[in-house]
């Protein structure tokens, strides 16, 4: 593994270990299913994800999907909802099937800049 992965996945570990209550309630949740082998865990996903995507990992959430306009591939699964920083400043989200690590849906924007102007 790419020290620049590693840095990403230690820097999604941390932002999900020592986020807010509903975080550590997502990082319960995903140990407890992994723990049962249903879904892949989070250092997994996120090697996929560096090769596919790189860029910095700013946000990590583990979920269940049950009503998703954004993705209908999403509903009924556990997901992992990875939002990067990409190369010349573009916000990206990516929904992860936990169990299979396939990525469902990818939303791409240019990060906006001081004044609200993209």
């Amino acid at each position: 593994m790419r020290r620049r992965d590693m840095l990403a996945g230690a820097l999604a570990l941390g932002l999900w270990a020592g986020g807010a209550g509903a975080h550590n309630h997502d990082r319960d949740m995903a140990e407890r299913l992994q723990a049962l082998g249903e879904v892949l865990p989070l250092q997994d996903v996120l090697a996929r994800v560096a090769r596919d995507y790189p860029g910095q990992v700013l946000k990590v959430e583990f979920e269940r999907e049950d009503d998703d306009d954004d993705c209908g591939a999403c509903r009924g699964r556990w997901i992992y909802e990875l939002k990067l920083l990409q190369d010349q400043g573009r916000l990206t989200k990516l929904k992860i099937d936990a169990r299979t690590g396939e990525t469902l849906w990818v939303g791409t924007r240019p990060l906006r800049r001081e004044g609200g102007h993209p």
